[in-house]
């Protein structure tokens, strides 16, 4: 009787599109300058500003190429060439399912299970799970500034940055976050217009 054969991993491309760098300050909503430049939970930020515990929800969590805008980036996060890397698309959502910000992680899936299970689970945010962990972790800031914000009339800008996730002992994680127009304005302080060109309005809360 012969061995079953095990499918494949399917491996889909994912091109990161790079966010408009701006500098903290070029923000005039002075929380979206705190949201942008913290080192620490976001998700606390952000139930601070909501004023309710925000919950996770898994949009995607699949093996794929990453097509990265800094190819610097692939050496950083220990990518080798043709090895799939864990792509991980998240929403932070209030009790009536708003979401606030969404988040897009990628690199190696930890060698270590229970680091593994912390990274790939589905009921608490990322930075929360390696705190209950008790995993010693840092976090190095690569850029701050515009990303987009899926909307019924096309995408608005967003506030949104991206960073590393540095784990002792594993390869570090990029995170992207970007945050809801209404909850981190992005809009230009005094000064900083021309940083940003065909900017529109914030969209308003929904339920």
């Amino acid at each position: 009787m012969s061995a079953a054969r095990s499918s494949p991993i399917r491996v889909r491309p994912i091109r990161v599109r790079p966010i408009r760098a701006l500098p903290v300050e070029a923000f005039h909503d002075p929380f979206t300058r705190r949201l942008l430049a913290h080192r620490g939970l976001t998700t606390e930020l952000l139930e601070r500003r909501e004023r309710c515990r925000l919950r996770i929800r898994v949009l995607e969590q699949t093996p794929a190429a990453p097509e990265l805008a800094d190819p610097g980036l692939r050496d950083v996060l220990r990518l080798a060439p043709g090895v799939p890397a864990l792509s991980r698309r998240t929403e932070l959502v209030t009790p009536l399912g708003r979401a606030v910000s969404r988040n897009l992680v990628l690199g190696r899936v930890p060698s270590d299970a229970s680091v593994a299970a912390s990274v790939t689970g589905r009921t608490a945010p990322l930075g929360r799970a390696l705190a209950r962990l008790g995993v010693p972790n840092r976090r190095t800031l690569l850029t701050t500034g515009l990303g987009e914000w899926p909307g019924p009339d096309g995408a608005a800008p967003a506030a949104a940055r991206e960073y590393l996730i540095h784990l002792a002992g594993e390869a570090p994680l990029y995170v992207r976050e970007t945050f809801h127009p209404a909850v981190a304005p992005p809009l230009p302080r005094p000064g900083h217009p021309a940083l940003f060109p065909g900017f529109r309005p914030p969209l308003g809360r929904t339920a």
